[in-house]
């Protein structure tokens, strides 16, 4: 099923080209790899999840926002509006370049509820990839990944559950009904479960 997430856009910079200006979009490796790790992370020990248990991701971070748009309006019909990161199927997942930004702001240190937001989203597209499908829950499990992510990528644990708490405010600010989860209620879920659990069995 194809899946996007509708969430209010982030402004981001533009990245230009000149010999690969035709091109909409770069393949960012490093946010694949950040996605994947993540995911292994937000697993408990017991269950004995390696990077060969998650499906690879391969994030394209659009050069600017005309392109994006463009793609995303050929794709589904539609302006994309708001929309600022999707998945369609297969290992791509589609970001805006200031959600691209965003989450490499994050990864080095600046943590803000924009920068949470992106890497959240990341995730959440990410999780899209491995077969989780209610938008509601998607978005909770994500929220929570972000502060496993957090710890793995080198931040204390203050830090990476303020990481966490900022992605939950991102999702109760701007994200659409379809999102939300109230805090208390996915954090008592993410206690009783974790995203394999949710994994769909077509997933």
């Amino acid at each position: 099923m194809k899946r996007f997430l509708a969430l209010t856009a982030i402004v981001g910079g533009v990245l230009t080209g000149t010999a690969d200006a035709a091109v909409p979009f770069v393949y960012d490796r490093e946010l694949g790899d950040v996605a994947r790790a993540s995911l292994v992370h937000a697993v408990s020990d017991e269950r004995a999840m390696s990077r060969a248990d998650v499906k690879r991701v391969y994030v394209r971070c659009y050069r600017d926002k005309t392109t994006f748009e463009r793609v995303f309006e050929q794709r589904y019909g539609v302006p994309a509006g708001r929309v600022v990161a999707y998945y369609a199927g297969g290992p791509d997942l589609h970001l805006r370049s200031g959600t691209c930004d965003n989450v490499r702001t994050f990864l080095g240190g600046r943590h803000t509820v924009y920068t949470a937001g992106a890497y959240a989203i990341l995730l959440h597209e990410a999780l899209h990839r491995q077969g989780v499908g209610i938008e509601r829950l998607t978005a909770c499990l994500a929220n929570e990944a972000a502060r496993w992510g957090a710890e793995r990528f080198g931040f204390d644990e203050t830090k990476a559950l303020r990481a966490r708490n900022l992605a939950f405010a991102f999702t109760r600010l701007f994200g659409p009904p379809l999102y939300r989860m109230s805090t208390p209620s996915c954090l008592a879920l993410t206690r009783r479960t974790e995203w394999p659990d949710h994994v769909e069995p077509d997933g």
